[in-house]
């Protein structure tokens, strides 16, 4: 894509996100890093539901719907540490629809989180766009270490043990700071991805990934959140994917 089409693309996330910074100082209230949450009760039944727009659909390194950004609804629902999440994908500029249900189990002790789970992956039609994709199925787990109350350091490995046969390593690191009186947060993170026979027929680096998030608690239950990122191809992918670059916009509702 030439530069100035890439630019004419970028401009209007850019513009939202400086609109968001002037704006939301002066609604918000005192943002809480993710690490200063209070755990939720295990005994209660907690709901979350989150819509959000994708300028572009990037899925481990790869634009997984070129020529189309998508709107996402994602319901989660948590009860004795078990948890439900179903995750709808809509293509913008072409007919696209995913459902992803996940079924979890997580625990924490002290700084530590220890989960594990099962994904099954529904596309139902996208046959037409001759993206080659299948219904298929995974299993997780992940490791995640709250670093203090601004960082927190996560691996996770995914095995798809249905069409792909194949496995998947993400390290990551991400931070959340205060700013402007506690009113917005500066949420940067940056990982690098191996694959194991997943996106291809090797073991071999993945990609490389940074991005940073802009986010405001508007009130108890709401949360806004604009943000924009970059992935770099590395062995595994570089004779089929490229260096992309996103943003989008994230509503967050907790019950």
């Amino acid at each position: 894509m030439p530069p100035l089409n890439r630019a004419r693309r970028c401009l209007p996330v850019a513009v939202c996100a400086a609109w968001l910074i002037a704006l939301l100082p002066s609604l918000a209230e005192d943002v809480i890093c993710p690490n200063d949450e209070d755990a939720p009760d295990p005994k209660k039944l907690s709901v979350s539901l989150t819509t959000e727009y994708d300028s572009k659909y990037i899925f481990r390194g790869v634009n997984s719907l070129p020529g189309s950004g998508i709107v996402t609804f994602d319901a989660t629902f948590e009860l004795q540490h078990f948890s439900l999440d179903i995750w709808q994908a809509t293509g913008l500029s072409k007919s696209y629809d995913e459902f992803d249900f996940t079924l979890s189990y997580s625990r924490s002790v002290g700084s530590w989180t220890f989960s594990g789970g099962y994904i099954n992956y529904y596309t139902p039609n996208d046959d037409h766009l001759s993206l080659g994709y299948k219904d298929t199925q995974e299993i997780f787990a992940s490791i995640e270490y709250d670093i203090g109350s601004r960082f927190t350091a996560t691996l996770k490995y995914n095995y798809d043990f249905d069409k792909i046969h194949g496995g998947f390593i993400e390290p990551k690191f991400a931070a959340c700071f205060p700013v402007l009186n506690n009113k917005v947060a500066f949420d940067p993170y940056v990982s690098i991805t191996y694959d194991l026979e997943y996106n291809s027929d090797r073991f071999a680096w993945n990609h490389f990934e940074t991005g940073v998030a802009i986010a405001s608690q508007l009130n108890e239950k709401l949360k806004i959140t604009a943000f924009v990122a970059v992935s770099v191809p590395l062995t595994a992918i570089d004779d089929f994917a490229k260096k992309e670059g996103w943003g989008g916009l994230r509503l967050e509702f907790d019950f």
